[in-house]
């Protein structure tokens, strides 16, 4: 269940946004807030134009026009979602989550879980302190320091993911997490240890091994993964699943790149942890791994939020290519855009930029095909157009379709798959409709991009369905303001600069009342939200002042409030009343003259059908009189 609203008003106005953002960037005092470089990895600036406000709770660039609130700042840079960027900020400000925060009182797990789980992290953060500790103690001839040195890992990239060694030893961690404190029941459910079949006592899961810490959004050490040193298997040995870590769920290195990624707008998906630091190292930082397992729906959903765009790159192995077709429908369901790279002239990212260059391996991300493309062509390897190949090819495809969510997409795919196939478009059609079981439902017609009946199948699975169902909320919750015109617009983010801006318009009376200069503003999206400022306006003026922060998250392009109306965040320098007033006006006035300009028009279409109508006439110049009368106000 979700935090009630009134939580999280209180935890995000006790966040301090200047501390947090602080840790990223140097911020000075400037008038009544603060300005610094951007910190966001893909806007390098020499001079300062990054303006944040506490006062307002927000943040804005007016370089790269990045604008939003402390949790959109900590999804945007941290990777974290709504939800964890509530809880992290609770903690940060000495919070208590109790059962009368969630909405119907009814947190999705017990409260003393999420005691239990902490005590768990505890002791992963105690396993990761020791393992990095361990790494810097090894001589710089013992074969851990002789692995990182071939494998080219600087100090920096140690640093950064915090990557240890575990020593080859039975009961090193063992003989920590005791002088910790830490119970080895709680040790053993981290799965840092285990219990000896025979006799007493515990041993450490990991030994011998080059450890990468797998880290939440919000930092924390869920779980481990350890390459092998020298020879053994398994290669990489992962920590099994407990209650903290669950593999399907969490992609490595995100906390890392998780701002790469949104700068980007773009992410690369690789499949282990070695692909992922190595390309980071070299230059390539908005990627994630998959820590060896197969891309999980859950995986694509961590993507979504972040960015539509991916590139999955895997081996040109057997176990590759499986990979890739196993990703392409979860990607699909998710409303993502896959591409695809095959690496077949080397075993794996890092060999091919040592090979080729750097260079040479953005080239191939860049002109990457999409991935229905690639899995088409390794499906259609022995395909000669028969047709019986015509229905296994169908055969193999039609799942991909059946939880597509784009339909633009599906119908484009369908273009092409008739081209390469060599049928039509109603065979394509049946053929997905309708097989030697019996009729599937669903599918539709593709001939129309824009239709819109449902081309998923009408019985989705539960990861579908949910995924579906969440998409259609979260459009339902945006406010669009991107389609507004530039008056309209304008009038709201001057309006909603200031307490003083606001007022001078919620008050006007003759001849324009504010009720009436709503009824004349055409976007809905403006209009509900000025409907909304003056709610909280008349109710509570100091919550105006934070209005903005709580927009962020409502309408589909925050950045846009902070266009155009050169809007200071920071309130830097002195406030002109007159010179913010005549401002105002003038935009009202000019939304009225477009007004009137529609009614005169609406009024002249009716005039040609019957030029005798006195009342109309009469209508018709009353409003063209007005116009003139508001276009000689302006000029003065």
């Amino acid at each position: 269940m979700g935090f009630k609203q009134e939580f999280i008003d209180k935890v995000t106005q006790a966040s301090n946004l200047v501390e947090i953002i602080s840790q990223y960037t140097t911020l000075k005092p400037s008038g009544r807030g603060h300005m610094g470089r951007c910190p966001f990895p893909d806007h390098q600036e020499k001079t300062a134009s990054f303006s944040v406000s506490e006062f307002k709770g927000v943040y804005h660039c007016f370089g790269c026009k990045k604008s939003g609130n402390v949790v959109s700042f900590l999804r945007d840079f941290n990777g974290m979602n709504f939800r964890e960027a509530i809880e992290y900020l609770a903690e940060r400000n000495g919070i208590v989550i109790t059962d009368d925060c969630y909405e119907n009182n009814r947190p999705d797990q017990p409260l003393e879980n999420k005691d239990h789980k902490k005590t768990l992290l505890h002791a992963n953060k105690i396993a990761a302190e020791f393992f990095r500790e361990s790494l810097k103690r090894q001589a710089t001839d013992s074969p851990v320091r002789q692995y990182v040195l071939k494998r080219k890992l600087n100090p920096e990239t140690l640093e950064e993911f915090q990557i240890g060694y575990a020593p080859n030893e039975w009961e090193a961690l063992a003989g920590q997490l005791n002088r910790s404190s830490i119970p080895h029941a709680v040790s053993e459910e981290a799965q840092l240890l285990k219990r000896r079949k025979e006799g007493t006592g515990y041993f450490d899961l990991f030994r011998d091994r080059l450890m990468f810490p797998i880290h939440s959004p919000t930092g924390e050490v869920l779980a481990f993964g350890g390459r092998i040193i020298e020879q053994g298997e398994p290669k990489y040995l992962n920590s099994p699943e407990t209650p903290v870590f669950h593999k399907g769920s969490v992609l490595y290195g995100l906390a890392q790149t998780a701002k790469h990624v949104r700068s980007e707008d773009l992410v690369l998906v690789v499949e282990g942890y070695m692909d992922l630091v190595s390309l980071y190292q070299a230059g390539i930082k908005n990627v994630v791994a998959t820590m060896g397992t197969a891309l999980t729906p859950d995986h694509a959903k961590l993507i979504k939020r972040l960015t539509n765009n991916v590139v999955v790159l895997f081996d040109g192995d057997d176990a590759g290519k499986m990979a890739a077709e196993r990703s392409l429908p979860i990607l699909l369901s998710q409303g993502l855009f896959p591409r695809g790279i095959t690496l077949t002239e080397a075993k794996d990212p890092d060999e091919f930029v040592i090979k080729f260059g750097l260079d040479a391996l953005k080239k191939e991300i860049e002109k990457a095909p999409d991935l229905f493309k690639v899995i088409l062509k390794s499906w259609m390897t022995e395909y000669r157009g028969e047709a019986s190949d015509k229905v296994k090819l169908v055969d193999k495809i039609k799942p991909v379709f059946d939880v597509m969510a784009d339909q633009r997409l599906k119908s484009l795919y369908a273009d092409d798959l008739c081209q390469i196939m060599g049928v039509n478009k109603d065979w394509l059609r049946n053929s997905f409709q309708g097989n030697a079981a019996g009729r599937s439902q669903g599918f539709g017609s593709f001939a129309n991009a824009n239709t819109q009946r449902n081309f998923v199948t009408e019985t989705p699975t539960p990861v579908l369905a949910a995924a579906s169902e969440a998409a259609k909320a979260d459009e339902n919750a945006q406010i669009k303001i991107s389609d507004a015109s530039k008056v309209e617009l304008m009038l709201l983010q001057n309006t909603l600069k200031s307490r003083a801006n606001f007022a001078l318009m919620s008050d006007l009376q003759e001849p324009l009342t504010f009720t009436q200069l709503l009824s004349q503003i055409k976007h809905l999206g403006v209009r509900q939200i000025l409907e909304n400022a003056e709610q909280v306006y008349r109710q509570d003026a100091e919550k105006f002042d934070r209005l903005v922060s709580q927009l962020i998250d409502k309408i589909d392009k925050p950045e846009l409030l902070f266009q155009n109306s050169k809007l200071d965040i920071a309130q830097i320098g002195e406030f002109d009343e007159e010179k913010e007033k005549k401002l105002i006006v003038d935009l009202i006035s000019r939304i009225q003259q477009e007004f009137i300009k529609d009614q005169a028009k609406r009024l002249a279409l009716d005039l040609k059908s019957n030029t005798t109508d006195a009342e109309m006439l009469r209508q018709f110049s009353e409003l063209q009189k007005s116009r003139l009368a508001l276009k000689g106000e302006s000029k003065k």
